[in-house]
């Protein structure tokens, strides 16, 4: 009977007392906190004067930018008037140039070449007749899909050219053999020009026979994938005259006399 008295008077051993006697007292956590109550407010103090400056730093960040973008519109400008007098004076020299080839049988027939290359190389201006493409992103584009790609324009003038396109030009821009159609971040850059969608495409050439034949090429289907599986938008249309510009960037380097020395 003494044991059971025992048993009911101390349920616990008394070990479980001593040791919860000798337990050292939980006094870290009132620290813990106080470390932590101070770190996240030295963390709101910067948060708060790194905002202070960025708002403070913004009126002149504004200012730097509209700057930069008056100076590069004015280089544009510029740019377009120096392509301009070049342009002028290149269609100068080249009738003056008509005007000594042309007293003579071999200086028409010269001239006559000299045409053909400044054709070819997209020295001159090209109007005649032709197919007229105009492309675009989907209406629902997005970053990954219905947007269209370098890959997708160089397909599309790479069918015009196997069609039988004898210039092409791109929101009016000559396509050269030294032409190069390639993304810069999200645009599209034709030679060093960043365009922006839609892009209207103008191709010379045989009105009667082009339709069939770009459409069988593997620029035209690649475009009818496009529009058939992400909706890019595209509209193709043959003109009676279109005018292809041509290369600005084209500049005479070296020329000399000919004749008898």
């Amino acid at each position: 009977m003494s044991l059971l008295n025992n048993l009911m008077a101390h349920p616990l051993d008394e070990g479980y007392a001593v040791a919860a006697r000798t337990r050292p007292t939980q006094r870290a956590r009132p620290r813990h906190r106080v470390i932590l109550v101070i770190a996240l407010a030295v963390l709101g103090f910067l948060l708060a004067v790194a905002a202070s400056q960025n708002y403070r730093s913004a009126p002149e960040a504004e200012k730097q930018r509209k700057e930069l973008i008056t100076r590069i519109n004015q280089a544009d400008t510029r740019l377009a008037d120096l392509r301009g007098q070049q342009t002028k004076l290149a269609d100068e020299v080249r009738g003056l140039q008509a005007g000594g080839l042309s007293n003579t049988s071999s200086g028409a027939a010269l001239q006559k070449q000299l045409d053909e290359l400044e054709l070819q190389a997209g020295a001159v201006a090209v109007k005649g007749p032709g197919l007229k493409a105009v492309v675009d992103d989907a209406k629902d584009a997005n970053d990954k899909e219905g947007r269209l790609l370098d890959v997708d324009l160089q397909q599309l003038v790479n069918g015009l050219w196997t069609a039988g396109a004898e210039a092409i030009s791109v929101n009016g821009h000559r396509l050269t053999s030294l032409t190069a159609i390639r993304g810069a971040g999200s645009a599209i850059t034709v030679g060093y020009t960043s365009l922006t969608p839609p892009y209207t495409v103008l191709a010379i050439g045989e009105t009667g026979t082009m339709p069939a034949r770009f459409a069988q090429s593997s620029g035209g289907q690649w475009v009818q994938y496009l529009v058939s599986n992400f909706h890019v938008r595209m509209t193709i249309t043959t003109e009676d005259s279109l005018l292809v510009p041509a290369d600005a960037t084209i500049a005479l380097r070296y020329a000399k006399v000919g004749g008898p020395k």
